[in-house]
């Protein structure tokens, strides 16, 4: 690859954008434990949750199922979500799903886990990637786009997490490639992952299986 083509990718990359929506999501208080009232919870279109923080004891609540649903719907893996209801110290405070135990059989959400985010300290969270647009090496040079990098962790602040980070190829010709490296982050967010993955690359029809192979293990060992 010559050190052009990764130049005009990098500044091909500096278009691209983050995207990021604010999710609400209405709370209430709930008793901590029984399997009883978990049920019972739930026979009144509630999910129990909790949420926590390392060091700190999970604080239990519930949220309606039928809003969460909604929202899960549209969530990527790297949503906040800002509680909005009189739960303690959850008021207003910003979270992760971590994890959403479900029915086996039917499907329906049992519980969930939210992981809590601290205002103003960072955390690594991992973000999808989206690629976008159409690069003139495929459309002009009939050259093939391979892309490797389906998300990235970065550190960032609960303000500052983007739901996903879009990058264009529209600038990319034949042998251009985008590494991580190249992403221009918003504001208020590093890259944690290796800067030296292959997010996107054009390459001849012919070499497309072989180079992107190669791509693909050098990916590797570099995470």
């Amino acid at each position: 690859m010559t050190e052009q083509g990764d130049s005009s990718a990098a500044e091909n990359s500096k278009q691209s954008g983050q995207s990021k929506t604010d999710f609400q999501l209405k709370i209430e208080a709930r008793s901590p434990n029984g399997s009883a009232k978990a049920r019972g919870i739930r026979k009144a279109g509630l999910i129990p949750a909790v949420a926590y923080e390392v060091g700190k004891e999970a604080i239990p609540f519930s949220l309606d199922e039928r809003t969460f649903k909604q929202l899960a719907s549209r969530a990527l893996s790297s949503q906040v979500f800002t509680f909005d209801g009189a739960v303690g110290e959850l008021a207003g405070r910003k979270a992760l799903v971590k994890a959403v135990q479900r029915d086996g059989i039917k499907g329906d959400v049992l519980h969930v886990d939210f992981l809590l985010l601290e205002e103003g300290r960072s955390a690594a969270i991992i973000v999808p990637v989206v690629v976008s647009g159409t690069a003139p090496g495929v459309k002009r040079q009939g050259g093939v786009l391979a892309t490797s990098c389906r998300e990235v962790t970065v550190l960032a602040t609960p303000e500052s997490v983007p739901n996903e980070i879009i990058v264009d190829v529209s600038g990319l010709s034949l042998g251009d490639r985008i590494r991580t490296r190249d992403i221009e982050l918003p504001e208020g967010v590093t890259l944690k992952s290796s800067p030296d993955q292959t997010v996107a690359i054009v390459l001849s029809s012919r070499a497309s299986k072989t180079e992107e192979s190669k791509a693909e293990s050098a990916d590797s060992a570099a995470a």
